[in-house]
């Protein structure tokens, strides 16, 4: 019986799905008034999972290289595009990140596009650029090396201060 016991355990061990394994599938209900999401530096991050949120907050507020943000994580410069940490099998070469180009309004979210070949604000390719910052889990921050988006980051911050998802309804 003993004998039983622990080729039950094994076998679990190798059916068990650790929790870094899992996969976030985002939906445009997921994407809400990004001035409701915590803030760091000029990036906003959101987790549904509050303990999730928490080690992604810690890990762009330390912004050091080699940490991995949690599955489920959703980071925005602006309201128009997204990165997802999906997790899972999804592209595992640039660690479960999606790319989102998005379409916001007062009434919610559409994703106008989504993956690794979505095209950012300026009609590039996110993920070429986020494979400079490879060492920081591909989000690009200043330092990271991405290439720079041309813009000051008080434009950023404009654009997130008008999202119009964060407007009361009339």
């Amino acid at each position: 019986m003993r004998t039983l016991a622990v080729l039950v355990l094994v076998f679990a061990g190798f059916v068990a799905t650790p929790a870094d394994a899992r996969e976030f599938v985002a939906q445009a209900s997921d994407f809400t008034c990004i001035s409701d999401w915590a803030k760091v530096r000029h990036t906003r991050v959101f987790n549904k999972n509050k303990r999730l949120l928490k080690k992604a907050i810690r890990i762009l507020e330390r912004d050091k290289p080699n940490k991995h943000f949690p599955v489920g994580t959703i980071l925005q410069l602006w309201p128009g595009e997204a990165s997802v940490k999906r997790g899972g099998q999804y592209d595992p070469e640039n660690d479960g990140w999606e790319f989102f180009s998005l379409k916001t309004s007062a009434s919610g979210t559409t994703i106008a596009d989504r993956g690794i070949t979505t095209r950012n604000f300026q009609n590039l390719e996110c993920q070429p650029c986020h494979v400079a910052a490879k060492k920081f889990d591909f989000v690009c921050e200043h330092g990271h090396g991405c290439g720079e988006l041309g813009l000051p980051d008080s434009v950023f911050d404009a654009l997130q201060a008008g999202d119009s998802r964060c407007q009361p309804a009339h």
